[in-house]
């Protein structure tokens, strides 16, 4: 069990401790060696080896810090050396540098709980999935999407087609163009975005921008809910909301279905700009059981942005619904899998 702690521990107690994982997964009657002084571009040699006498050696590389545009390098560097398998380890690794990784045939591991390792001889696979948040994240201005700024940014992003430049894109998120330039720096160095010469955003690839605001905007989290129950069910909600002079918009598992053509779910979620007299407005009892209105107030108003509508009922943008499904529990993620699939890069 790894252990987190506000300050990334020191190469060697990285690498120590990465190590040590990889060990914990063995068989116990394996054995393994270890050398941390080596003369190639590695930083440690694991040697693994089977009472039947088979054996691997993984070259180990430790980094601080990987984005995903440099992943290319790294592998490149790692796979000079003479080794059965090679490992990346390092404080944290986000989804997409664990991808670039698995693609160029690289393991992982790191200090939030992510691990994969896989070899032919002897045969071994470790897959393990940790925490998709970085314990060790930078100040919240310049390294979070999470917060009201943050937010309105990746959704001024993904909800109309680029180019973007700088100031339009602080106009529209209702921030400074500094941050805005800041966290796009972050965005392209994790190749959520590419920019020209200028600075202005030419391309953004929208659902992985998605996936990777949903792991800090947490959907269950951000917005604070009140429980309610609508004897008439979904369809009878539905109904009300098409003549409520209210400002809301349908979220989640039902706009999803919407959208798809699918059956209504049981439970309705819907963002109201305040929940108590809402549910008076729209005579829904609160309730501490068997509810099936998740009536929301909103952690900023951008959620009423870019709603559609489909007979007459209001829904959230699709971007806010992807990833207020996939801060939801099952199956809300697997459905904003077919949502996200549907959106164009």
């Amino acid at each position: 069990m790894m252990r987190m702690r506000n300050v990334a521990p020191a190469n060697n107690v990285l690498l120590r401790t990465a190590i040590d994982e990889i060990q914990s997964c063995l068989p116990a009657h394996w054995s393994t060696s270890v050398a941390v002084k080596t003369n190639d571009a590695s930083d440690a040699r694991l040697v693994i080896k089977t009472p039947a006498g088979a054996n691997a050696a993984v070259a180990i590389a430790s980094k601080r810090q990987l984005d995903p545009s440099l992943v290319p390098a790294a592998a490149d560097a790692l796979k000079t050396v003479a080794a059965d398998g090679f490992l990346v380890v390092s404080p944290f690794l986000g989804a997409r540098t664990r991808e670039r990784l698995l693609a160029r045939g690289i393991g992982y591991v790191d200090l939030a709980g992510n691990v994969r390792l896989a070899l032919d001889r002897p045969s071994i696979l470790i897959d393990r999935q940790g925490q998709e948040r970085n314990p060790w994240a930078k100040t919240r201005d310049t390294r979070s999407l999470d917060g009201p700024k943050a937010s309105r940014l990746i959704r001024a992003l993904c909800d109309r087609s680029p180019p973007f430049g700088v100031r339009q894109l602080a106009g529209r998120a209702e921030t400074d163009p500094g941050y805005v330039s800041r966290l796009l720096a972050l965005l392209e160095r994790e190749e959520l975005v590419s920019r020209n010469e200028r600075g202005s955003v030419g391309e953004v690839d929208v659902p992985g921008l998605i996936r990777r605001w949903a792991t800090e905007y947490r959907f269950l989290e951000a917005n604070r809910a009140l429980l309610c129950h609508d004897i008439g069910g979904p369809r009878a909600l539905l109904c009300r909301l098409r003549e409520a002079d209210i400002p809301y918009a349908v979220t989640g598992r039902a706009s999803a279905a919407v959208l798809a053509h699918q059956a209504l779910p049981n439970v309705i979620a819907c963002y109201v700009d305040n929940p108590e007299r809402a549910a008076r407005r729209l005579d829904l009892p609160p309730v501490r059981d068997g509810a099936n209105v998740v009536l929301l107030e909103p952690f900023d108003p951008v959620v009423f942005a870019e709603t559609w509508e489909r007979d007459g009922v209001r829904h959230a943008a699709p971007s806010q619904i992807a990833a207020d499904l996939l801060g939801s529990p099952s199956p809300g993620p697997q459905e904003a899998g077919a949502l996200l699939g549907r959106l164009k890069s």
